[in-house]
């Protein structure tokens, strides 16, 4: 009687354990649910900090902009970097760096543009050979 009850329950250790188990999966699956929301919750806020970045690029940009030129960044005139005013010297974007460079046409033979804040030079034949 003793060897009855025992291979019974033995027998019905088999569902137990396939049910046990089948439960440890749905739990892993439910915390990795939550796992995953979390982590959508912060990229979400991590995007929306980029675009808050973005647009405030965009309106500082404006801002420097508004100086009263009616600008022109068609062409590199004069020894002019690309993508900057001929007129006011100011480029479309702000440059990388501490310097918002205002570019003024050289004096010489050749065309070249130096910045009068900080005095760095442009000389656009160097720019072509150094493409070439």
């Amino acid at each position: 009687m003793f060897k009855q009850y025992f291979f019974i329950s033995m027998l019905s250790m088999i569902p137990a354990g396939i049910i046990l188990y089948f439960l440890i999966q749905l739990g892993k699956t439910l915390l990795g649910m939550v796992s995953d929301r979390s982590l959508n919750k912060e990229l979400d806020e991590l995007v929306a900090h980029g675009d808050a970045r973005r647009q405030a690029r965009v309106e500082t940009n404006e801002k420097r902009l508004d100086n009263g030129c009616e600008h022109e960044f068609d062409g590199a005139l004069g020894g002019f970097p690309p993508e900057v005013c001929h007129k006011c010297g100011l480029a479309s974007e702000k440059p990388n760096g501490p310097c918002d460079h205002v570019w003024r046409a050289g004096e010489g033979g050749a065309p070249h543009s130096a910045c009068e804040k900080c005095g760095r030079s442009y000389n656009p034949s160097n720019e072509r050979r150094a493409l070439a």
